[in-house]
């Protein structure tokens, strides 16, 4: 191995001789001080950050398939409970907690149902306000045509008894 010999000054003036391997003068960027890279100086490689990941939302059925397959598995007895959840990429101790919701009757398909369920019981309410607009609309129209009709009987009565008045003096 080789060495290379470097050279600091410190405050008080003196030269201190630091003594370091090859390999680790060739990962030293030109510019920095003690392997750090200062603000502005170029060096080292472009990192690239990925974006996060959307948090999974795992259904209540998809849960329950989990926890019977994993108990069917641990029944085997081959011990490849731990591929399987590397596969669905999955913790145990997650597995852990399915399994006692559901002994527990916390985890049932219901929720989903439920959602099922509401969102018909929500078309349903959406159908029958249409429904209540069509018929407030014909009952608006015709509450116009009776008083319009209550009008023009009124107005044809005063005729009439105009006429019938008129007829009886002369």
């Amino acid at each position: 191995m080789l060495y290379h010999r470097r050279v600091t000054h410190t405050e008080g003036g003196e030269s201190v001789y630091m003594f370091m391997m090859q390999e680790q003068v060739q990962e030293l960027v030109p510019g920095t001080e003690g392997g750090r890279r200062p603000t502005g100086v170029p060096g080292g490689e472009a990192v690239e950050v990925e974006a996060p990941t959307k948090r999974r939302k795992l259904t209540a059925a998809y849960k329950i398939r989990i926890v019977e397959a994993v108990a069917a598995l641990k029944s085997d007895g081959h011990g490849s409970v731990g591929a399987f959840l590397r596969k669905e990429g999955l913790y145990y101790a997650a597995v852990q907690n399915w399994t006692k919701q559901y002994e527990s009757g916390e985890l049932t398909r219901r929720r989903d149902e439920s959602k099922a369920k509401t969102k018909s019981l929500q078309a349903e309410n959406q159908r029958l306000r249409r429904k209540l607009e069509q018929t407030e609309r014909k009952l608006k129209r015709t509450e116009a045509i009776v008083d319009i009709q209550k009008k023009l009987s009124a107005i044809l009565s005063l005729d009439q008894a105009a006429e019938s008045g008129n007829g009886a003096e002369h």
